[in-house]
């Protein structure tokens, strides 16, 4: 079974981020939600919600809209993190997100998020790392929403504006799953509840690699794009290459 390989991908993730600090929360929860994973048929796996495919390696996060018109930092959050800067929230824990995403082998790594910052712009947070397979940890992610009977689906990235052109961006077709990273408090994604940033963020789980992200006023939602504040949404994230 795929949760028979899951301990050494979480060490991987922990020793990556860790810089040496043995942290011993980030790891208990992280073995507690695979203990909580449940396998629904020969390559389907629920955990906790979220709806995990071993064979095409999609990870499906139920979600809300919680903002349809707002200035944001974020495209999703829990629904106690930074929600008055975040279009749709979650109830789920982004430890189990993590894990999810390990299971399927999907790969945490910053590589092509800083491509495009500026020197004198970029956070010292933040590291040039490498997936041990090229392209591990680049992700589509779609929405998918029901508008009566009929089933809606989008880019997420078509669901935020640059606020100076007042356009999606164009370059984010792709997202980065960076995976979160832990200090002193434990794992960061946990702690604040920021799963998917749209302007850099360290302690969220995917970040955005379009041209401004390092700008924490460039974003705003688009509204006309969104469903209304309240509709369930599905998060669907699939390889960048199947």
């Amino acid at each position: 079974m795929l949760r028979h390989f899951l301990p050494a991908l979480l060490l991987s993730c922990l020793s990556l981020h860790s810089q040496e600090t043995v942290v011993s929360n980030p790891a208990k929860d992280m073995a507690a939600a695979q203990q909580r994973i449940k396998k629904i048929s020969a390559t389907e796996y629920d955990l906790d919600g979220i709806k995990i495919n071993a064979a095409t390696r999609e990870v499906r996060i139920p979600t809300e809209v919680r903002l349809k018109k707002a200035p944001i930092e974020f495209m999703l959050t829990t629904d106690t993190g930074k929600t008055h800067e975040t279009v749709l929230t979650t109830t789920l824990s982004p430890t189990a997100v993590q894990v999810a995403m390990l299971l399927v082998n999907y790969q945490p790594a910053t590589e092509g998020l800083l491509v495009k910052v500026p020197a004198d712009e970029r956070p010292k947070v933040w590291k040039d790392e490498s997936p041990k397979d090229k392209g591990a940890n680049r992700v589509k992610i779609r929405a998918e929403w029901k508008v009566g009977t009929e089933t809606k689906n989008a880019s997420l990235s078509q669901w935020v504006q640059n606020a100076d052109v007042r356009q999606p961006p164009p370059d984010l077709d792709t997202w980065i799953f960076n995976g979160s990273s832990i200090d002193e408090r434990g794992f960061i994604a946990q702690h604040e509840g920021s799963i998917i940033g749209i302007w850099l963020d360290r302690g969220a789980i995917f970040n955005s690699p379009a041209e401004g992200n390092w700008r924490d006023d460039l974003w705003i939602s688009l509204p006309a794009n969104i469903p209304d504040e309240g509709t369930p949404v599905t998060l669907i994230i699939t390889p960048e290459k199947p």
